[in-house]
This record gives structure tokens, sequence and C-alpha cells, in this order.
């Protein structure tokens, strides 16, 4: 039976989307000005702060959730979030502008982001995250910045100045969803007060949809992969759609592969270490396949052509719509 009173929730759960995405438009919009003001302005630091800011949302929900119990939620949206990500960031984007690759890209971030999959995949497949299983994904963000490193010193410096300004590029689109631009003024400030409106409006997320969950009887699994995996990924759609649009297209390609990989090792890492749990590896396994599939994709398509076209791109875009398909299958049983 439909609770009513969960009517309520609905609208508050798209306040909580905007007030979230409007926290990483603040967070984004200062971070790597911040960064040069205290002389951090390095490759490697612009672009681990381009890729960990990019996951803030993500992180954020999947933790808040686990603490408020609701562990197939926060499960769910840390594994669809990956996939949305490939289908959405990068698929779609392809599907707009055709994405060239360059060989750096498929050695630096596709293979490891492939590695990363699989070592995630195998943790969970048996049925549990446990806290030593957190710290060892948080461990991989060594070697990932090592190779960050190498890469610094191997490059040509103004092929590491058009990064940054990629990054500075990548970072002024994320957040974007309504198609125009808060200018704010850039300070720590901001960068705090971003951060802390992005925690509120993930709060105010996870207790909307908890309720709309219940009151509805909806099942978990399909929640999170659909409405809070897509919604708390919306930043990274929006940057992508502008990049896009504005013939940065190739952008997408790196910022979506960074995202993802500090998204499963921070969202995965993070939860192992807060709340250690367990689940029914029945109802995950369909999630962990097309996760890999799709990862696996990625670099098929990356290999094979130099390039991810716009039928790649589509093909991209299925398999999140096949990871819902799954999970309506396995609902009706």
């Amino acid at each position: 039976m439909v609770d009513t009173g969960s009517l309520l929730y609905v609208p508050i759960v798209a306040i909580g989307f905007i007030v979230l995405n409007q926290g990483a438009k603040f967070i984004t919009d200062n971070a790597l000005v911040v960064s040069r003001r205290f002389g951090i302005s390095r490759f490697v630091i612009g672009m681990l702060v381009v890729s960990t800011l990019a996951a803030m949302p993500e992180v954020l929900v999947s933790i808040i959730a686990l603490q408020e119990g609701a562990d197939k939620i926060a499960l769910g949206n840390g594994i669809a979030s990956n996939v949305v990500t490939v289908a959405f960031v990068i698929g779609l984007t392809a599907v707009i502008v055709p994405l060239k690759v360059t060989r750096e890209i498929i050695m630096r971030d596709a293979v490891f982001l492939m590695t990363v999959t699989i070592v995630a995949s195998v943790l969970l497949l048996d049925g549990a995250l446990s806290f030593l299983e957190g710290i060892a994904l948080m461990i991989l963000f060594i070697p990932y910045t090592m190779n960050l490193l190498l890469i610094e010193k191997a490059a040509d410096p103004e092929e590491l100045k058009e990064s940054l300004e990629d990054a500075t590029i990548q970072l002024e689109m994320t957040g974007q969803l309504f198609g125009r631009r808060i200018e704010v003024r850039a300070g720590p400030q901001w960068l705090v007060f971003g951060i802390l409106w992005t925690v509120m409006g993930a709060e105010l997320v996870v207790r909307s949809i908890i309720q709309v969950t219940d009151g509805f009887d909806l099942d978990p699994w399909l929640v999170g992969i659909t409405l809070v995996a897509l919604g708390s990924t919306l930043p990274d759609i929006a940057a992508s759609y502008h990049a896009a649009r504005r013939g940065f297209g190739d952008l997408a390609l790196g910022e979506g592969i960074g995202a993802n990989i500090v998204t499963m090792l921070l969202t995965f890492g993070l939860m192992g270490l807060v709340k250690p749990f367990k689940f029914g590896i029945g109802e995950v396994l369909p999630l962990i396949l097309v996760l890999n599939l799709s990862t696996f994709l990625v670099l098929v398509f990356m290999a094979k052509n130099m390039r991810i076209s716009q039928v790649g791109g589509i093909a991209l875009m299925g398999t999140y719509f096949g990871m819902v398909l799954s999970v309506l299958l396995l609902a009706m049983d």
C-alpha cells in the first residue's frame, strides 16, 4: 500500500539534487583558482582536483546512504554511477562529437580504470565490503598518483600547460545544469561553502529518497541505479554536454575516465572504512557484470581505432539501459 505522505518527499528529492549540483558548481568554480593561490597548480594537483571534485556528489550520496542504513541504495549508486559516467559522460558525448584518443590516455587512464574495476569487482564478489578491503582500495590512489608524477617528469612543459588549461575549462563547465554560469568570487571560503552546500544537498537527497522508497515500496536497487545514480552524476553529464557543444568533446573522455577511477576508489574505499557491510551477491552480480562490460568496451573502442565513434557511443549508452533491464527482470522473479 502506498503511503500518500511520501508524496511530500518527491519535490524534496528534486530540491536536494538542485542543492547538490549547485554545491558542485561552487566547488568547481573555485578549486583551481584556490590551488594556484596556494602554489599547488602543478599538473598532478590539477588533474587530481578535476577527478576528485567531479566524483564528490556520487561519493557523498553513497556514504550518507550507508550511514542511514540504506545499504542497497548506497552500493547501487556506487556501482551504477560509474556505468552512468561511461554511458552519458563518454558515450553521449561521442554521439554528439566522435572522440579522438591518444595512446597516453589509453596507457595512463583506460588501462588503470580497467584494473581498478576488476580489483573492486573481485573484492565485491564475496558479498561483503570489509574494513581491510576499504583500505586496499584507498591505497590504489598511490600508484594512480605516482603514474601522474612520472608523466609530469617525462612530458613536454607545453603539453602539461595545455592539460591544466583543459582542466580549467572542464571545471568551469562542471555543474552547468541550467546552461548558465553563476559567477562567484574565488577564495577558500567559497570552496568550503561549496563543499558544505554539497554535503547538505546529499543529506537532503538521501533522506527524502529513503522516505519515497519506503512509502512507495520501491526496489532499493532500482532506485539506487536510476534516480540516485543519474541525479548524483548530473554535474558530469552537464559538463560533458557543454564541452561537446563548445568543441571540447575530448575533455569528457579524460574527465570521465578520471572521475570513474576516483569514484570507484573513494566510494567503495570509504564505504568499507566507514561502515563495513554485507549484501546479496545474486542481486549485485548483474551490476558488477555490466560495470566490467562497459569499462571493457571503453578500452576496446579506444584501442581499436584510436577514437570512440558515434556507434561506439550508442553501444556505451546501451550498457546502462541493459543494467536497468537486468535489475527489473530480477525484481519480477
